[in-house]
């Protein structure tokens, strides 16, 4: 972990692509059981538990293009696909032993607080990208559904190494909400978190169509249009289901899949219905929750 206040975009990419990546202690959990029963499960089984986990998620894209072959001319751009060329044998080999946050012993607790708020998040808006994807057909849902699990790795990222700063972020926009995140990003960070997210995509070279999902720069295409929606619902619905900023998401999304919002507002409840299941897996407190207010 580090206090470090760089000021420079290239100096927080730098430094935050050289840091090992720990996962989910959750998963570490899960992963052990499945490995129990190794004869047991299949790759479907094996995919929905990464899909819980973006810092998994991150750990098997970084390693599938740092071991991609030389005569390997196309991106491989979903975890289903990695996991069918190392098999179930090779998953446990090769992520069976990644160190687990929760375990590590500088873990503070605003690190937990942001990594599994983050993560959680992360995984709703995940959900969401999927029930989007299939009201639009979409041919790869799967890479619509992989970019918006991933559109917040570096905001994971920095919680891990660059909590104080994240927690000024926050408190600032807390306190002044008028303010523009981006603003308050660049004021304490230096540059804005989606540019680090970016710089780091590029920096481990992982594939280019998860490259263009998210990327905000092309928010006007339909599958980042997506994406974009999905992260922002999840993030919204952290202020409650009455948010403004959700009911303006729920708005324009119910515009691009053309259906009506009060029937679009039902499937989003009910995926965050879904997703609260697995809250354990955060310990954090599951957007459905506040459907009780």
């Amino acid at each position: 972990m580090s206090s470090k206040a760089f000021t420079d975009l290239q100096q927080w990419v730098t430094y935050l692509a050289e840091q090992p990546i720990p996962i989910l202690t959750h998963t570490h959990l899960e992963m052990r059981g499945y490995h129990a029963r190794i004869d047991e499960i299949g790759l479907r089984e094996i995919g929905e538990l990464i899909r819980h986990d973006p810092l998994l998620t991150l750990n098997i894209l970084r390693y599938q293009e740092a071991h991609r072959h030389s005569r390997q001319t196309t991106d491989v751009t979903t975890i289903e696909r990695v996991l069918l060329m190392i098999g179930v044998t090779g998953f446990f080999r090769l992520f069976g032993s990644l160190p687990n946050l929760e375990a590590q012993a500088d873990t503070q607790k605003i690190v937990l607080y942001g990594a599994h708020r983050t993560c959680s998040r992360a995984y709703l808006a995940s959900c969401i990208a999927e029930m989007l994807s299939h009201y639009r057909r979409d041919i790869e849902p799967a890479e619509v559904i992989t970019a918006a699990l991933l559109h917040d790795t570096a905001e994971i990222l920095l919680w891990l190494t660059a909590p104080r700063q994240m927690m000024q972020i926050q408190e600032t926009l807390r306190s002044n909400p008028s303010q523009r995140s981006q603003e308050v990003q660049i004021k304490i960070l230096g540059c804005k978190i989606n540019d680090i997210q970016q710089g780091l995509v590029m920096q481990w070279h992982l594939p280019r169509t998860l490259l263009h999902l998210i990327d905000d720069h092309f928010a006007d295409e339909p599958r980042v249009r997506i994406v974009n929606l999905a992260v922002a619902m999840a993030r919204h619905l952290e202020k409650g289901w009455d948010s403004p900023y959700f009911l303006d998401d729920l708005q324009q999304c119910a515009l691009l899949i053309k259906l009506e919002p009060y029937l679009l507002y039902e499937q989003i409840r009910d995926v965050a219905l879904q997703a609260a299941r697995h809250w354990a897996w955060y310990e954090e407190q599951p957007a459905a929750a506040m459907l009780i207010r």
